[in-house]
């Protein structure tokens, strides 16, 4: 590490630090959870504690058996084993358990995203196309803040409504994890692909409208719209280089 760039050294530590914020924030909250009463939580209340346990020991298990030993190796290589386990402590981050700190966890987030944005500035200096390199990162960052959280709901179909929330959460997180490694892996350059964007409109949209009765997320709704719209001009951007 003495002898990488600074910009390297800066994405690690905004890296370290997501990692260290995020997983003190969800320390916090188990501890509410154990020392709540609960034997009163329910079938989502046990889930969502167990997958956040489980999120962090997965977490540093997968940090310290696949990152620590290559770290001699190639910094792409690197920075993408660490983009999963960013992926992995961040299922644990998108379940609204008992305890839980939003501002602190939107604080963990943004370490992230500041990670990114330090590759995206890296790759645009060193080989240019900085208008679809950073379409790419605000399509990806859109579309990771349209991750929906699980939340309990008061609906009148919530046996279909918290089934389905679990599963998008966790598949989009997934997806994000994918675009995240690639982004660090490459050139930070998106293709644009129909598919991530495809599955994200119709896991929000069943989430979005299975809870229209109780609330509507405009939080989800704003995002999967804008990542649409950023995802329309980056095909077009890509299309328009491509025929060049």
């Amino acid at each position: 590490m003495k002898n990488r760039p600074i910009s390297d050294k800066l994405k690690i530590a905004f890296l370290i630090l997501y990692f260290v914020i995020l997983t003190i924030e969800r320390i916090i909250s188990l501890i509410s959870v154990f020392t709540g009463d609960f034997s009163g939580y329910d079938a989502l209340d046990r889930y969502m504690t167990i997958l956040t346990v489980f999120s962090i020991i997965g977490t540093y298990i997968f940090i310290l058996s696949r990152c620590c030993k290559d770290s001699s190796g190639s910094c792409n290589g690197i920075f993408g084993k660490l983009a999963i386990a960013a992926g992995i402590l961040l299922l644990g981050g998108m379940v609204h358990t008992e305890g839980t700190i939003p501002p602190i966890q939107f604080a963990s987030y943004g370490m992230l995203l500041i990670s990114m944005a330090i590759h995206t500035i890296q790759s645009v200096k060193e080989n240019g196309n900085a208008l679809q390199k950073w379409l790419s990162y605000s399509y990806i960052v859109a579309l990771s803040m349209s991750i929906p959280v699980v939340y309990h709901a008061d609906v009148s179909l919530a046996w279909l409504f918290i089934p389905l929330e679990v599963v998008v959460s966790a598949g989009l997180v997934a997806l994000f994890t994918y675009l995240l490694r690639r982004h660090y892996i490459g050139d930070g350059s998106h293709s644009f692909s129909a598919a991530p964007l495809a599955v994200a409109l119709i896991g929000d949209a069943a989430v979005i409208v299975l809870r229209w009765e109780e609330t509507i997320n405009w939080f989800v709704l704003i995002f999967i719209a804008v990542a649409t719209v950023l995802w329309i001009v980056g095909k077009i951007v890509t299309l328009h280089q491509k025929k060049g």
